[in-house]
């Protein structure tokens, strides 16, 4: 048994103990305590990037058959660790005020992480359950994290009575897979239904392909897909921006490419099963792209732009061939960077001539976080209004930013696949969710200075701003690498 391929989930999980040990003896001997904790998050994360890099390796099963490790694992795992490095970067003014949970939230956002890495590398139903809670209970620790807030903690309990029913459906879908083809193995059960026999296919069992819809209903609600999205505004209102900014870019990524493991080992491509991605892809697109225009609140505003996202990613799965899962991943690695710089941007916004931080008070955030609390931004600080302006440019879709690229690259699969409708419909909406992302700009370039808001002076907040600003401006020129990079990595389906 080779426990170096899940080395860094082992690291992280022991990282996140050594956390909480290190905070519980030293907190009152060490005055920046605080500063020490995230210092060592950071180190524990590189530690687990140096281990990552000896998981890049053939296609290997190990513990029983019930992980699988192979370079597309490896590559998608460093780019989780380079998101959760950011986060923690993020979550430096949040851990200094909530003084008291500083460790808490570090090791949670490791065990969430470990927990994602699991479900992106399981090989049958179990392990990717129990990695599926491993990731799900901190979350659900980490919305009602903020005791002051009654919006956290009423995001807390939505979250958790949802989510649990969400695994519900999981399990009771697991049970029929199970009842009906005796095994829970990805790579057992694709062999017992291979379809690349005619007749095979005609005689899977109808309890088989229900389970299977239940189990992918579950992650869709995960992924927050309409119609199951009736969580995400709530949640990410409710919730303190930087965890926020972890659940739309650290774990939405995660969740959707446990979602496309399981496409991918399960060699799931019975007839009319792509049909679900369009449909459900279809409806995410126009319920987020109709939800935005009406919210008055940036964080709702961002929410249902993410379910527009997931719509697109959605119709990226439905091809179900290497080129479209190639072009999803790359399309959810450019949403994660795009998500992390404007979440992340809500973590700087403050009240002006305030004393407190947007997480304390849930009038004040409601008060700052509305939209027209940016007016005149790019007069008040015009380069971190630039670098918004990018980014919403680049989630709408627009050339040359990497935004235009990722869509378009999702749409041309979505054609070749034989789904020319949808795609349509797809250009149609994206071009109505353009509305809501260039009122933002309108807002901060063309209104007067509101006078609500200040920005405050976080180093390493701004410069993660400008950089994500800037990578969305210059993708152009490294597109060609990254695309051929996955495409390389990713298992022949």
């Amino acid at each position: 048994m080779n426990l170096i391929l899940i080395a860094p989930e082992i690291t992280l999980v022991c990282g996140a103990f050594f956390t909480l040990i290190f905070d519980a003896f030293l907190r009152k001997k060490i005055k920046y305590i605080n500063y020490l904790t995230h210092f060592i998050g950071l180190v524990i994360c590189a530690m687990v990037l140096i281990s990552i890099q000896k998981t890049f390796t053939i296609d290997t099963l190990i513990l029983n058959d019930m992980l699988r490790i192979n370079f597309f694992t490896a590559f998608v795992k460093c780019f989780l660790l380079l998101l959760l490095v950011c986060v923690i970067l993020l979550g430096v003014n949040f851990v200094i005020l909530e003084r008291k949970i500083s460790s808490e939230f570090i090791a949670l956002l490791m065990i969430a992480t470990a927990g994602g890495m699991l479900m992106i590398s399981a090989n049958d139903f179990l392990t990717f359950y129990l990695a599926l809670e491993m990731q799900s209970l901190p979350l659900y620790i980490l919305c009602a994290i903020n005791k002051k807030s009654t919006q956290s903690a009423e995001a807390g309990i939505k979250y958790f009575i949802l989510g649990s029913l969400s695994s519900a459906l999981f399990l009771f879908g697991v049970s029929l897979i199970y009842g009906f083809s005796g095994s829970i193995n990805f790579s057992a059960i694709s062999n017992l239904y291979d379809v690349a026999d005619a007749q095979i296919v005609k005689n899977i069992p109808l309890g088989v392909m229900v389970g299977f819809i239940f189990v992918i209903t579950a992650l869709l609600f995960k992924i927050s897909a309409a119609p199951f999205h009736m969580w995400t505004p709530d949640v990410y209102q409710g919730s303190a921006s930087i965890i926020t900014t972890f659940f739309a870019a650290l774990v939405k990524f995660s969740s959707l490419i446990a979602l496309m493991n399981i496409l991918i080992n399960f060699d799931i491509k019975w007839p009319g099963i792509n049909k679900i991605f369009v449909v459900t892809g279809i409806i995410s697109i126009i319920v987020g792209s109709l939800g935005a225009i009406y919210q008055k609140n940036i964080k709702r505003l961002l929410a249902y732009s993410s379910i527009g996202h997931v719509g697109f990613m959605l119709l990226g799965l439905s091809a179900l061939s290497k080129f479209g899962f190639t072009y999803t991943v790359f399309y959810a690695m450019i949403y994660a960077i795009i998500a992390l710089g404007t979440f992340g941007f809500l973590n700087i916004i403050i009240e002006k001539n305030g004393e407190k931080y947007n997480h304390e008070d849930d009038d004040m955030a409601n008060k700052i976080y509305d939209i027209n609390s940016l007016a005149g931004l790019s007069k008040t600080n015009p380069k971190m209004a630039f670098a918004v302006a990018a980014l919403m440019f680049s989630s709408a879709g627009i050339p040359p930013l990497a935004g235009f690229f990722s869509k378009f690259y999702i749409l041309s699969a979505v054609i070749v696949a034989g789904f020319l409708p949808a795609a349509i419909i797809a250009i149609i909406f994206s071009v109505v969710s353009a509305y809501y992302y260039l009122k933002i700009v309108k807002i901060m370039y063309f209104d007067k200075p509101s006078n609500i808001i200040a920005i405050d002076d976080n180093i390493n907040t701004k410069l993660i701003i400008f950089i994500i600003g800037l990578i969305n401006i210059l993708l152009i020129f490294m597109m060609k690498p990254i695309l051929s990079a996955i495409f390389n990595f990713m298992p022949q389906i």
